[in-house]
C-alpha cells in the first residue's frame, strides 16, 4: 500500500511544471522516505502480533517511537546524497507519528485476534469493520503519513530566502498526497469488500 501510495504521488506531481524538473531527484527522495516508513510499519505490525490477545502498554508505543528514530537516522544517512541537510524536529512530528502507530497497532491487533476464528483476510476485515469504517481507517493512516511527510519537508535546511518556495512545494505535495490517499483507500476497500455480501 505504501509503495503504491508513493508511486501514485510521484506520478501525480509530474503534472506540475516545477516537479517535472525535480521529479527524478524527488522520486528518489520519496522512495527512500517510503522505505523507512514501511520498515516502521513492519515493526508496528510485529508488535501487534506479539501482543495479540493482550492489551498494548505505553512501553510498547515508546519502544516503537525509539525504533522509529533509529530508522530515521538510517534515512538521514541515505538522504545525505541530496544537496540539502535535514534536521528532524521530533517535537513537531512525534504526536502525528504516535497517532499513526496507535491506529496501526489497533487495526493489526484486531485482525490478528480475529484470524483465530476467521483465517481469511477479507472475512476478518469485514467482521471488524463496516466498509465505510475500513475505508476511513486506511485514509486516516495514509493522511497521517502525509502530514508527517509535510512536517519532515519543513526540516530541510535551506537558506531563509528560499523558505517560501520550499513551503509552497511542501503544501503542493501534501495536497496531492491527501488526494491520492482518498482514491487509494477507496480502491483498496473495494478490493477487500467486493466479495463480501452487503448486510
Amino acid at each position: 500500500m505504501m509503495q503504491e501510495f508513493s508511486a501514485r504521488t510521484a506520478a501525480r506531481l509530474a503534472d506540475y511544471t516545477l516537479f517535472k524538473l525535480l521529479l527524478p531527484v524527488f522520486r528518489a527522495f520519496l522512495d527512500i522516505n517510503v522505505r523507512k516508513e514501511i520498515e516502521k510499519d513492519r515493526l508496528v505490525i510485529a508488535c501487534a502480533a506479539q501482543r495479540a490477545g493482550s492489551a498494548l502498554q505505553e512501553a510498547d508505543i515508546q519502544r516503537l517511537l525509539q525504533q522509529a528514530r533509529a530508522i530515521d537516522q538510517k534515512f538521514l544517512q541515505q538522504a545525505a546524497v541530496f544537496p540539502v541537510s535535514i534536521h528532524i524536529e521530533y517535537r513537531d512530528i512525534e504526536q502525528i507519528r504516535r497517532r499513526r502507530i496507535e491506529r496501526l497497532l489497533e487495526a493489526a491487533g484486531g485482525l490478528f485476534a480475529q484470524w483465530a476464528q476467521t483465517p481469511r483476510f477479507r472475512a476478518a476485515v469485514a467482521r471488524l469493520y463496516s466498509r465505510a469504517e475500513f475505508e476511513s481507517l486506511l485514509r486516516e493512516i495514509l493522511e497521517l503519513y502525509s502530514v508527517e511527510t509535510k512536517m519532515l519537508s519543513r526540516s530541510v535546511n535551506i537558506p531563509q530566502i528560499f523558505h517560501i518556495a520550499r513551503d509552497s512545494l511542501s503544501d503542493t505535495v501534501h495536497t496531492v498526497m491527501v488526494s491520492v490517499a482518498e482514491g487509494l483507500a477507496g480502491e483498496l476497500t473495494h478490493k477487500v469488500y467486493r466479495r463480501v455480501p452487503s448486510s
